[in-house]
């Protein structure tokens, strides 16, 4: 019924093997190849190499973003861990500096207070009368004066 020779079809030039059908018209052997080339198999999905309609059947592995992110947040949390150690020491030094002139100062208020009792009475300079005679006079004769009714 069917034995492979080269025909006369255009589609010819394509295969080099041919089927011709015994006993059909030249446009039918045509049509017949035409149809036949349209629907040669395909190779399985599987075996190609790209295909946009397969899915993966294990599951995706996770992208790297993740554990990047958890590498920042680690690193975030280590440097700030640093920081809050840092600033504990600075108030834990501050702390001990107060203690230190408060102590000194206690000391220092002490020698004072030991000190203040030998010193000799001086009359500082603003309890000094600054009023000259002439002044004093003056006062005097006022305080003289009879008062007004």
């Amino acid at each position: 019924m069917a034995e492979p020779t080269l025909g006369t079809c255009p589609q010819d030039v394509d295969s080099p093997e041919v089927m011709v059908f015994a006993g059909s018209s030249e446009v039918d052997v045509c049509y017949a190849r035409i149809f036949w080339n349209s629907v040669t198999l395909q190779p399985p999905l599987e075996s190609r190499l790209v295909s946009g309609d397969i899915r993966q059947r294990l599951r995706a592995a996770p992208p790297p973003a993740p554990q990047i992110e958890q590498i920042r947040l680690e690193t975030q949390k280590a440097l700030k861990a640093e920081e809050k150690a840092y600033y504990l020491e600075k108030a834990k030094q501050r702390e001990e500096i107060i203690a230190l002139l408060k102590t000194q100062r206690e000391e220092r208020l002490k020698k004072e207070q030991v000190s203040f009792n030998h010193k000799p009475k001086t009359i500082a300079l603003n309890q000094r009368p600054t009023c000259t005679i002439s002044e004093i006079e003056d006062m005097e004769a006022v305080k003289a004066l009879p008062p007004l009714d």
